[in-house]
């Protein structure tokens, strides 16, 4: 008999671990994943992005770059230079994609061949070739499974790994300071212009379920 066998249940509850943490706010769904931007004074900001165990570095990079732009450009600064910490800057060249369209987990739908386990007595040959063999109330030999064997005791095996911890999650932040003009260039400044055209393009955002509406029952007329 051919059964499928779906882990629906398992894959719907890792789903948001699964899955690589794409371009969103912090805290949108209740978990810590995702972007937040704060201001420490009038032209300095704090940019940060937590991803899960799946996202890769690169994202994390293209996703701080593009918040600190999206953040210029809410204060109408045209540029922003990087004056803590660092990101790939390769990631405004290229045609890679950053994010994930998908909310959920790939589920993979296996279909296997189930064969119950034989119980009892077994056929294991035809008579005219089984002259040796015990017959039982018939013509056909059959032969006896003898009983499982009982397992030996085998007692439990610790391993202790001292000093372990637990891996660290992607976490990384950069500290920008907005700039009222274009007159400097070098390394950490960055236009906002092009940030956002270069990388916005590219980033894929989830794209949240949309809950159906239940349509109204009509009023009972007498």
């Amino acid at each position: 008999m051919i059964k499928t066998i779906a882990t629906l249940a398992a894959a719907a509850l890792l789903a948001g671990c699964v899955s690589p943490t794409s371009y969103r706010v912090a805290g949108a769904d209740g978990k810590p994943f995702g972007y937040t931007s704060s201001k420490l004074s009038e032209p300095i900001y704090r940019v940060r992005f937590q991803g899960n165990g799946r996202t890769p570095w690169r994202w994390i990079d293209a996703f701080l770059l593009y918040r600190a732009a999206e953040v210029a450009q809410e204060a109408g600064a045209p540029a922003f230079k990087i004056i803590e910490g660092k990101v790939d800057a390769t990631v405004l060249t290229g045609e890679d994609v950053f994010g994930s369209v998908d909310s959920k987990a790939e589920l993979t739908v296996v279909t296997v061949h189930w064969r119950t386990a034989p119980e009892g007595d077994v056929v294991v040959g035809r008579a005219e070739a089984a002259a040796n063999m015990h017959r039982t109330a018939g013509a056909m030999p059959v032969f006896r499974m003898p009983p499982p064997a009982m397992p030996k005791y085998q007692p439990p095996v610790y391993i202790y790994t001292p000093g372990y911890a637990a891996p660290t999650l992607p976490d990384r932040s950069i500290l920008i300071e907005l700039r009222a003009d274009l007159k400097e260039k070098g390394d950490g400044i960055f236009e906002t212009a092009d940030v956002l055209q270069k990388v916005g393009p590219r980033i894929k955002r989830v794209v949240p379920a949309t809950p159906t509406t239940p349509s109204a029952t009509p009023a009972a007329t007498l």
